[in-house]
Formats: structure tokens, sequence, C-alpha cells
């Protein structure tokens, strides 16, 4: 599956325009961006901004669907292009960084550096009003990877975490750093200052750590995950 900042760049490249194209035509139009602002989204340096995903969809007749979730083709038919603003505000998205885990950066750079965000994934305001009450700059999401939690969280599910949810006052499923390597399980907290650390797949073992060991980080708890049906 392509990432968002790739999709953005095809939908440039399609009408055959640089950076500096696109943003001259925003220009024209009222809307104030530059090339480079342009292409640090495509380089996945920053966040679209919603002014740009709206304007890519208007001026280039992207389709919104492809262009937010790769649904579908970059273009469609020109009566569902000018259905959108009355289906979708696009005023009301939220981008969240979406982390590359693959990497061995360690939980402080995950948290505090931007070298791990691979994208940004686009979510409804409104619907993540309904998942969560965490403003959105405190989660992120990114791509389970492996079977250790199978049969609940599957291998190339899209889940987010909340990373203000990182001290354990309840059990469940968290994101986890293990010797600067990111895993998603399921934490059980034991007398001591412990935990249990649960796959829910029974072929891993489960296995206790002690929380003060600095080897092992609760990055935040798992709030949302999405499945994958194409496959």
């Amino acid at each position: 599956m392509s990432l968002l900042k790739e999709r953005l760049r095809k939908a440039r490249q399609e009408h055959g325009m640089s950076t500096e194209d696109v943003a001259k035509l925003f220009n024209e139009k009222g809307d104030k961006i530059t090339s480079r602002s342009i292409l640090s989204y495509e380089l996945g340096e920053r966040e679209p901004s919603t002014l740009y995903v709206r304007g890519l969809i208007n001026y280039l007749q992207i389709n919104p669907y492809w262009l937010l979730s790769n649904k579908g083709e970059m273009f469609d038919e020109e009566p569902k292009v000018q259905e959108l603003p009355a289906k979708i505000d696009l005023s009301k998205l939220v981008f969240i960084p979406l982390m590359d885990m693959r990497l061995s950066a360690g939980y402080g750079a995950i948290l505090q550096g931007r070298e791990c965000v691979e994208d940004f994934v686009a979510f409804a305001e409104k619907w993540l009003s309904g998942v969560t009450l965490t403003k959105p700059e405190y989660l992120m999401a990114f791509t389970v990877s492996g079977d250790s939690m199978e049969g609940d969280i599957h291998d190339g599910d899209l889940v987010i975490a909340n990373t203000v949810m990182n001290d354990l006052n309840n059990d469940g499923t968290y994101a986890v750093c293990i010797d600067d390597k990111f895993y998603v399980k399921i934490l059980q907290r034991l007398p001591g200052n412990k935990v249990m650390v649960v796959s829910q797949n029974k072929t891993y073992q489960p296995f206790e750590v002690d929380l003060n060991c600095e080897h092992f980080k609760i990055i935040g708890k798992i709030i949302w995950s999405g499945k994958k049906t194409d496959c």
C-alpha cells in the first residue's frame, strides 16, 4: 500500500507539474503555500496542511478517497468530485504521525524525534474524538508487524497508541520498547513494581519485567486498531 506522502507526489507528477508549478497554482487561487512546504509534505517531513489537501482535490481534480485512504482510482468521475464539499469537511481532518516501528531507534527517539515518522494518517476529528479525548499531538499510529498478538491484533493492522497513557494504571494492550525494539503486548501489573508481558499468541511465552528496568519502556496504550481486510 502506498503512503500518503507518495500519493501527494504522484498526484502532482501525474499532471506533469513541479513543486514550483503547484505552489504558483495555489497562490493564484489565493492559497499561500511555498514549493518548499510541498516538498516537505512529499518527503514526509511535515504533516500536510488541510489547505494543501483540499487544493489538490479541487484544483487538480484528485479523488479524495484515493488521496486520503488509497481507495479507488486517482481520478474519479466528475460528479463525485463535485459532491465532496457536502460530504467531507477537510478542515476537520487530523493527521496522526505513522511511526516506522521497524527502526531500532530507542524510546527517546520515537517520542521526541521526527526520524521515526514514516508518514501521516488522516482521521476525521469528530470520529477521533469518539475514540479519545486526548489531543492528537499525543497520539501516534503504526502498522503492526508479526503474529505475537494474532487473534486480537494481526500482522499488518493499523493501531493508534495514546502516549499519555503510559503509566500502567490499568492492565491492557500497550506499545512497548524492549531493548530499543518496539512491540505490541498485553501488560499485567504485578506486585513489587513489576509487570507480566503477555502475547495473545500462546506460542510466545509470557515473561516478567521490572518497571524500573532501563531496557523496558511503555510508549502508550493501544486505544484503537484497524483490521487489514484486503489480504
